[in-house]
C-alpha cells in the first residue's frame, strides 16, 4: 500500500510539473546596420599647433579654440564615400 501511495504521488507530481514546462510563444528581434567598410588612415602622425589658448576664452561650457585644419591621407575608401567624419579624442 505504501508503495502504491508513493507511485501515485510521483505520477501526480510529474503531471503537475510537466504542465509548467510547456513552451510559450517567443518573439526574437534582431537589429543591426549594414555599413560600408571604413577607410584606412595612412597618416601615422600629425601635429596640430593650437597656439596660445587663454582661459578667459574657455570659461563657458562648450567653449573651443579656433578652427585648425589637419590633412590626413585616407586609402581603401568605398567608391561612394563623399565625406568622412572623425569623432573621438584619440586615433590608433
Amino acid at each position: 500500500m505504501k508503495r502504491l501511495h508513493k507511485r501515485f504521488l510521483l505520477a501526480t507530481f510529474c503531471t503537475l510539473f510537466t504542465a509548467t514546462l510547456q513552451a510559450a510563444d517567443v518573439t526574437i528581434t534582431v537589429n543591426g546596420r549594414v555599413v560600408a567598410k571604413p577607410c584606412t588612415i595612412q597618416t601615422k602622425e600629425a601635429n596640430v599647433n593650437l597656439g596660445d589658448l587663454y582661459t578667459r576664452n574657455l570659461q563657458q561650457p562648450g567653449s573651443a579654440s579656433g578652427w585648425h585644419n589637419i590633412t590626413l591621407s585616407l586609402t581603401d575608401c568605398p567608391i561612394e564615400t563623399s565625406a568622412v567624419t572623425a569623432i573621438g579624442d584619440r586615433f590608433n
